[in-house]
């Protein structure tokens, strides 16, 4: 008979403790492969692969003629694995080697990675040409991302207009910033195995998400004449020692604007945003600063005047030189007393109380509704960030300090006790000379997409100030202040042309001091004005008025640059030498 074995402590302890042990191994390996599997998939993931966003294409940004002002270039962004230098046996020799690339310090590139774990970025646009150097080098740790950096082949001319982009490639000012979307197209990511060392893996590398490249701007600006009107206004700035001004050229009937320099204005080859005052010059002044504009305000009093038929042309006034209102005498700018004059007199002469006589007999309610249908009171809508809409005093404005008043109306008609910007300016005096239609002023012309398809923009009519009829009797007005019989500055050699100028003192708290703004809006031909030109010279020291500071420089302009868009001069044109 077979005697069985009976199982003893030395037995069953081990094979309990065996199994026991196997129980925790096989609940930890649940734990990992089961439980914690995408937590510690994720962590293997992120050990052995790296992304990155790295942007489109950003969009260029062209001229009315095809010329090329802001593109973009293939860079490389250069990354080091900071995990890859931990050695110096490493780091030294890879240090120095990329030094020879990027010109650079191989102390200070291993100052940048050091006790650093992730990528580390060493430097940002670099040439696509070095760039593919440094790949073919094979240097350890090393990264290359691509990248793309912002370029202006025409230098400083637009920088006030075209404005600038970040490091991330968007927007900071300008049409960079308010067509952003546009232009900086959709960014892509790119994935790019690590081995164990950090350095990317060959052929690992591998693309998530395709960029889509930015869409192309097509701009009204001509090169030419932007070129132009900025050296025109720094000429005129420096020649009256003025703190700045605003050139504008706007095609009437579009509301197409050809150029736009402001002084001071952004520079490319001096930017130094370090400088809080340069930081300043990000935004365009034509469009962020307001003013009061003065006589040329006389323009819109007489266009609502004559399309309300309350006067015409030839309706006449004494002016005994002044104007006496609830306490407050309102005299002619010259001190000047003119007699009797006509509504067109009123114009040539620039007569404060002839303007009053014009609003009086429109009334409060009539002139402030035109002045909402020239746009005054808000922004034009025109493509630049930052637009100011303008102040007009009313009697429904309750907060005024003082409280609103008939002077205020009274001054309101000759440009006083309301604020403007350069372009609401200029496009309201360009309803009134382009058939009565307020243009909504712009900046983009078209548009041209991924696949190269181009998409205009059509013009925007904003609503009818006045008449075509009132229109075309303020042109005919107009001309006869720019020529009112006789040689004069304010006439282009070439053209027929018709304007208007404004000299306004600078509001202070208790009332004008000194300083004042210098302007003149002039437009030709007169029978079709192809051309419309704002200039405005802030706090000219010499003191000269809008006629005799801007006029000239506003002529010289339109001469020019009609010849150079091949209008053909006007038959009738006076030959006038300045």
């Amino acid at each position: 008979m077979t005697q069985r074995g009976h199982g003893t402590r030395r037995v069953w302890l081990p094979a309990a403790f065996l199994g026991a042990f196997a129980l925790v191994i096989l609940g930890r390996l649940v734990q990992l492969q089961v439980l914690q599997h995408d937590a510690y998939a994720r962590q293997t993931r992120e050990e052995q692969t790296a992304d990155s966003t790295f942007y489109a294409r950003r969009g260029s940004i062209l001229d009315r003629n095809g010329n090329v002002l802001a593109a973009s270039v293939d860079t490389w962004n250069v990354y080091i694995s900071g995990r890859t230098w931990r050695a110096p046996e490493r780091s030294g020799p890879a240090s120095d080697q990329l030094a020879k690339f990027l010109r650079m310090d191989p102390a200070a590139i291993r100052a940048m990675v050091a006790n650093k774990n992730g990528d580390v970025l060493i430097a940002r646009d670099v040439d696509y040409e070095t760039g593919h150097a440094i790949a073919a080098a094979e240097i350890p740790g090393v990264v290359l991302l691509p990248d793309s950096k912002r370029v202006n082949p025409e230098g400083d001319v637009g920088a006030s207009v075209l404005g600038l982009t970040g490091l991330d490639n968007t927007g900071l000012a300008g049409i960079e910033l308010s067509h952003n979307g546009d232009l900086l197209g959709k960014p892509g990511k790119a994935v790019y195995e690590r081995d164990t060392t950090g350095d990317p893996i060959p052929f690992g590398r591998s693309v998530v998400e395709e960029p889509r490249p930015g869409t192309d701007l097509v701009l009204t600006i001509d090169r030419y004449l932007q070129q132009m009107a900025e050296q025109k206004l720094d000429a005129a700035v420096k020649e009256h020692r003025a703190q700045g001004g605003s050139v504008i050229m706007m095609d009437p009937h579009t509301g197409e604007i050809l150029a736009l320099a402001s002084s001071p204005g952004l520079k490319y080859s001096s930017l130094d945003l370090s400088d809080k005052k340069q930081v300043e010059l990000l935004k365009n002044r034509a469009v962020t600063d307001l003013y009061e504009p003065g006589s040329v305000m006389k323009v819109v009093t007489a266009a609502a005047a004559i399309d309300q038929g309350v006067v015409t042309p030839d309706t006449s006034y004494v002016d005994t030189g002044e104007i006496r209102l609830y306490d407050v005498t309102i005299k002619n700018w010259d001190d000047r007393v003119y007699g009797t004059q006509t509504m067109t007199g009123v114009l040539q002469n620039s007569i404060n109380t002839g303007a009053v006589f014009m609003v009086e007999k429109l009334g409060q309610p009539l002139f402030h509704k035109y002045l909402d249908a020239f746009g005054f009171g808000r922004t034009t809508g025109i493509d630049l960030s930052g637009e100011a809409e303008g102040i007009i005093r009313k009697p429904e404005d309750e907060h005024l300090e003082p409280p609103w008043s008939p002077v205020d109306l009274a001054t309101q008609s000759f440009g006083q006790s309301i604020s403007v910007t350069p372009i609401q300016m200029l496009s309201a005096i360009a309803a009134c000379i382009n058939g009565g239609m307020l243009m909504k002023p712009h900046l983009v012309r078209a548009t041209i997409d991924e696949h190269g398809v181009r998409h205009d923009i059509a013009p925007t009519a904003e609503g009818r100030a006045i008449s075509a009829e009132t229109s075309a009797t303020i042109r005919m007005m107009l001309e006869k202040v720019v020529n009112p019989g006789w040689p004069d500055p304010m006439q282009p050699r070439n053209y027929t042309a018709g304007g208007k100028s404004g000299t306004a003192n600078v509001p202070v708290a208790s009332g004008y001091d000194d300083r004042q703004i210098a302007s003149f809006v002039e437009f030709a031909p007169t029978d079709d004005p192809k051309l419309i030109v704002l200039v405005k010279l802030d706090q000219n020291q010499d003191l000269l008025t809008g006629r005799v500071a801007a006029a000239p420089v506003a002529a010289a302009i339109l001469d020019d640059a009609l010849n150079y868009l091949n209008v053909l001069p006007s038959a009738d044109a006076k030959q006038v030498r300045r």
